[in-house]
């Protein structure tokens, strides 16, 4: 009896073992599962650069030009990898929220050797869309230009060109218009003139003729 006993017991202690590791296995899963979930899972654009608007805030404050350079190596390496995943949304929207702190502080940058350090790590970038190129410059000149507004910019500007080119024609119609009534005006203010002079011509000479039969008759 005693050892049925300690069969039955040996028995359960084995099931409840077995149970246990079944259990800590699905934990150990679960866990594995939960740790790919949160390390596959994209920060947003504007998160991340909000984390490099932190950093450079911190060292421009410390007055760290190297540190920023650093800082600036790694936004062009984020840049670029939006890029190579056909992302220029997320490289646009990531860009303009780091180039808006660097305009409002362009001279604070510029105090301590840094106001280009961002732009001039862009510039390596591969295929980096010029737009974007243009909007950091222009960020580290105090121009908190986005490349969006930029574009909306550059087009107004085409568009006006372009209305300029079409109306050339009415314009230099205008144009020789006006000059031809310019040269009759004074065409005409000429033979005026000159009318004026003949006359005054003929008056002389009818008083020089009175003066000289006056003369001659002794009167």
């Amino acid at each position: 009896m005693k050892k049925i006993m300690t069969l039955v017991i040996a028995a359960a202690a084995i099931s409840l073992a077995s149970c246990g590791g079944k259990t800590n296995s699905n934990t150990a899963e679960l866990d594995s599962l939960t740790t790919e979930t949160v390390a596959e899972e994209e920060v947003a654009p504007a998160e991340q650069a909000g984390q490099v608007v932190a950093l450079l805030q911190e060292q421009i404050k410390n007055a760290d030009p190297e540190q920023i350079k650093a800082i600036g190596a790694q936004v062009a390496e984020k840049v670029a990898e939006f890029l190579a995943k056909g992302d220029e949304a997320a490289a646009k929207t990531y860009t303009e929220t780091i180039n808006k702190f660097i305009a409002e502080n362009a001279e604070k940058l510029k105090a301590i050797g840094a106001s280009t350090t961002i732009s001039e790590a862009l510039s390596n970038v591969e295929n980096l869309p010029s737009s974007l190129l243009e909007a950091a410059t222009s960020a580290a000149n105090g121009v908190a230009a986005t490349a969006t507004e930029q574009g909306e910019a550059a087009q107004q500007a085409v568009d006006a060109a372009k209305a300029a080119v079409e109306a050339a024609p009415e314009a230099v119609k205008e144009a020789a218009k006006e000059a031809v009534d310019a040269a009759k005006a004074k065409g005409e203010e000429a033979a005026a003139a000159a009318q004026q002079k003949a006359q005054e011509q003929a008056n002389k000479a009818i008083d020089d003729a009175a003066a000289a039969a006056k003369k001659k008759l002794g009167l």
